[in-house]
Formats: structure tokens, sequence, C-alpha cells
């Protein structure tokens, strides 16, 4: 699905924009009965760092949707969310990145980003044969698949909202059989990345695969389950993804993953950018007035009478683009670069542009 479609952002029906409405008033008087002071809140400041770079609209539609257009059961997915967030630490893990994880486990390949489908979804692959019960402390494993979620949000590009994932059964045998592994990672899919999913392929799954099936398919939403579907061989993957973006371990011609580790002047940077304290002040502030204003023109906008708020629209479109803006610039503040920048797969153009300026503001500083 992409932004244009039916219930998403550029394409809501009157009733649509009204539950939209409902569902922002609601959410903010369950994070703090005091508008004022929702920015400030720490569940408020766990809301609009998960809203990143993203439209505010966007990221909620997908909740909204996710329980059906129901509002209170939307607001109560939300909020456990960000206290979801709030306990695994993820504004954490995303300031240390790789750091915060187990390396050989997060460069082992098991699972990474390549590439985007014929529909222009980002790809995922996982390799069930790479994880091995008990290898590594379960909550290891779970920070690196939530950092591994979490930087699969910035390969979506406008209109694409969703994903697809290649999930390859090959070699897998009891010892890569982990329910408690499995489990986590549908909960976290379907409970505190909703919507996400656009289609996952199952590929390389042994015969005796149907009885797991069973069992994992029990804790499935059906709608997740409808998105999922068994491929005969690797063969058929190529009606989905063009063979250059397939990896040869899957008959593709894209080369295997291998992780890029960061280099001596990669540190130097990061630790440049992470020492200007006052520049992350500086963005820190900025970030949060541009919430701020988000936030009071989206409580004027949802109070408008329908039909009347052409201007509050207006006005919450350009808040909306300066808290876009706002966050890109302190984005190199509160997270790090990882191997999908390191390969140009993200861009590290707001990196290299608060590292250069904090470079020219020591050079102009030391000559004076």
């Amino acid at each position: 699905m992409s932004a244009n479609d039916p219930g998403h952002i550029n394409n809501l029906d009157q009733n649509q924009r009204d539950l939209l409405k409902s569902y922002w008033l609601a959410l903010i008087s369950a994070i703090n009965e005091e508008p004022s002071s929702v920015v400030e809140s720490a569940l408020g400041e766990e809301l609009f760092d998960a809203f990143a770079h993203d439209d505010p609209d966007t990221i909620l539609l997908r909740w909204l949707r996710a329980r059906k257009w129901q509002v209170a059961p939307a607001v109560e997915m939300m909020m456990d969310t960000l206290k979801w967030r709030q306990e695994w630490g993820v504004r954490r893990l995303l300031d240390r990145g790789e750091r915060c994880v187990n390396l050989e486990e997060w460069s082992s390949g098991k699972f990474y980003h390549m590439g985007k489908d014929k529909v222009g979804r980002p790809v995922s692959y996982v390799h069930a044969e790479g994880h091995i019960r008990g290898q590594y402390p379960m909550e290891s494993t779970e920070k690196c698949l939530i950092l591994f979620m979490e930087l699969g949000r910035y390969f979506s590009e406008v209109p694409n909202e969703e994903g697809t994932v290649i999930l390859d059964m090959g070699n897998v045998g009891l010892r890569n059989l982990d329910y408690q592994y499995i489990k986590f990672m549908i909960n976290a899919m379907q409970n505190h990345y909703p919507e996400c999913l656009g289609l996952s392929l199952v590929v390389n799954a042994p015969w005796s695969f149907s009885t797991v099936w069973s069992v994992i398919r029990r804790w499935l939403d059906p709608v997740v389950e409808s998105k999922i579907r068994f491929v005969k061989n690797t063969d058929e993957l190529k009606d989905y993804i063009n063979p250059d973006v397939i990896p040869k371990r899957l008959q593709g011609n894209h080369a295997d993953f291998k992780y890029i580790p960061v280099t001596k002047d990669d540190e130097v940077r990061l630790a440049t950018i992470h020492d200007d304290e006052q520049g992350k002040r500086q963005a820190q502030m900025e970030h949060r007035q541009a919430a701020k204003t988000y936030l009071d023109t989206t409580l004027k906008w949802a109070k408008t009478r329908s039909g009347d708020e052409k201007s509050e629209e207006h006005e919450r479109k350009k808040a909306a683009d300066r808290l876009c803006t706002t966050y890109q610039q302190l984005m190199p503040y509160i997270s790090t670069e990882t191997h999908y920048h390191r390969t140009g797969m993200i861009s590290r153009s707001m990196f290299n542009a608060a590292y250069d300026r904090i470079s020219n503001q020591q050079q102009q500083t030391s000559s004076t």
C-alpha cells in the first residue's frame, strides 16, 4: 500500500479525516491532560521521536488502520508502543547504534536490508539458518531486531509506506527453531510497527515447516497473515524482485551481504558531532519548538468544524515541514551512522553537514 491508497495520508474520506482528528485529541489527552505540557512530557518526547522524519499523520494512521478505525483501541495501542519504546530504550539504541548491540550477531548476515522490489518497496532478508537458539542472550538478539526495524524506516520513499520481507528457510533445523524469538518478532511487528509490512515471501521452506507454521499462524493478525506467501523456489522470487537486488545465496545477481565496519575517520567525525553540546542543545530547542507549534496547529485543526479547516490545514502542513526539517538537523546529535550509512543506502548528508559546520566553527575560533 502507498500514501495514495484509500485510508492513507493522501486518500482519506471525510469520515476518516474526522476519526483522525478524534484520534489526535484523544491521544494528546492520554499523554497529558494539559496539552501545553505534552511535548516536554516523557511520553510526548517519545511520540515525537517516534515520528522522526515522517509526517505525524502518516504514522498515526498506521495505528488507526491496525485497529479498524476505532479511536479508543488505537490510542491504547499507541500508548502501549510509547511505553514499550521507553522500556526498551529505543532512543538510546538509536543514539549508540551498532555500539549498543552485539556486533558479531549484527554483522552475521542473518538479517539485512537490500534493494527494493518491483513495486518500489524496500526489501529485508531474513535467513533463518543464521539464528541459532541460545547462541546469544535473547535480549541481545531482540536489541538487534529493534535496531534493524528502526533503520528499516529510512528505506521507504514516498509514496511507499510498506516493506517486503524475504524469509529464507533453507537448511533450517531444530537448533534454529526459537519460538520465543519468533513471538517477540511478531509482537514487535504487529503492535509496535503496525502496517509496515506489505508482503512477506517464505522461500525454501522444508516439508516439516508446516507443523511450525500451524503454531506461528495463531499469533498472527489475520491482516498480517494475508500478506504472507509461500513461494516454491528461488526462481519464483524473481516474479517480485529484480534478480539484480536478490543476493547470490538466493540465486540472484547481487553480492551477498557483507558488513562494512566503522573506520577511524568515521569515529572521529561522530565524536566531533556528539561532543558539540551547544549545537545539540540548539537543535533540541528548535525541534522542541517545532513540535509545540505542530501540536498547537493540530489542536486548532482538530477542533475546527469539518469543511472549514482549509486555513488550518495549510498552517499545519507548514508546521509538519518545519518539524521534519528540525528533526533532520537534530538527527546527527541523537543517532549514529551504521553499515547502511557507510554503504550509501542511508544518506550521510545530515552527518556531513553537521561535521562540516562544526569543523568550520572550530577553525574560525582557533584563528581568532
